[in-house]
């Protein structure tokens, strides 16, 4: 079983919002490692659940604009109108930069589901090319047939339980028909516990197989070249000491992992998060 999950755990530009409209249910065991939650938003939510301690960047119940960061997850999001009795649900691809986004006013009763991936484990349920849906959003129906054909109990499955122990069987169903790919595994692995300090010489040295392959390895199960990962998983380790931390230490921080100088953490860190530590410290306390 993998334990990636273990040693790597991402956060979101609001790592401690509270919304009674969001809430988050952990996975079962086997399926932890695959699945960083499973979450929920909106105005009808089945009771039975439990919040989590991180909670989710894809709220949007306010209306107002939100920042989204790269998180290094993928996202199934599945979106059930309860007025109209209509259901339609996309993949969010991984991404590597961020952006705001915000909810249309509508009278409808709109609710979503959404299973989170961190970036290791989506192509283990998901067989398309990842690279084709780098910052990107793609329908359901891309995925396969399967895929739309999941969700279509939720209307008349009323338990959060019942609806996540569908998806779980789901799942699991699907993760033990997958092929684990060692070379892809020990590469991420590598990046996963030097925090992201390493470079693809070292990645191929580290999993012995040639640059090429790497990435192309990367970009099909992940949909991004190990460098970017690498640099990804670098910054998001970065963002959360600045909000763990409240004496965050750039100089300690450029040492720790491996930036060249001060000026290269924070030229990193702004490219990732849209602003400096110092605003993207302000956004996730104002929304605590």
């Amino acid at each position: 079983m993998l334990t990636f999950n273990n040693i790597y755990r991402p956060l979101t530009a609001r790592p401690f919002l509270a919304d009674s409209s969001y809430r988050e249910y952990r996975p079962c065991v086997t399926l932890a490692p695959y699945v960083s939650c499973y979450w929920t938003e909106g105005d009808y939510i089945p009771a039975g659940g439990s919040e989590s301690g991180r909670t989710g960047q894809n709220q949007m119940g306010s209306g107002q604009e939100v920042l989204v960061i790269p998180d290094t997850c993928m996202d199934i999001i599945v979106k059930v109108n309860h007025t109209r009795q209509q259901l339609t649900g996309y993949l969010c691809g991984i991404q590597d930069k961020p952006f705001t986004t915000g909810t249309q006013q509508n009278t409808d009763r709109i609710s979503s589901f959404a299973i989170r991936f961190p970036f290791w484990a989506a192509s283990f349920f998901i067989s398309i090319n990842l690279k084709e849906a780098c910052n990107q959003t793609m329908v359901l129906e891309a995925l396969g047939g399967e895929w739309g054909r999941l969700f279509e109990p939720f209307f008349y499955l009323t338990k959060m339980e019942e609806r996540i122990r569908l998806v779980e069987a789901f799942l699991l169903k699907k993760l033990d028909a997958a092929n684990e790919n060692p070379a892809l595994l020990n590469s991420i692995h590598l990046i996963l516990s030097a925090s992201g300090a390493v470079t693809v010489r070292d990645v191929c040295e580290y999993s012995t197989v040639s640059q090429r392959q790497i990435e192309r390895l990367f970009l099909q199960k992940i949909g991004l070249p190990p460098k970017k990962i690498a640099s990804l998983v670098r910054y998001q380790n970065v963002w959360r000491d600045i909000v763990m931390s409240g004496d965050f230490d750039a100089h300690n921080a450029v040492y720790r992992y491996g930036y060249t100088d001060q000026a290269h953490l924070l030229k990193e860190f702004r490219r990732f998060h849209g602003t400096n530590p110092e605003g993207a410290r302000k956004i996730a306390i104002k929304n605590q």
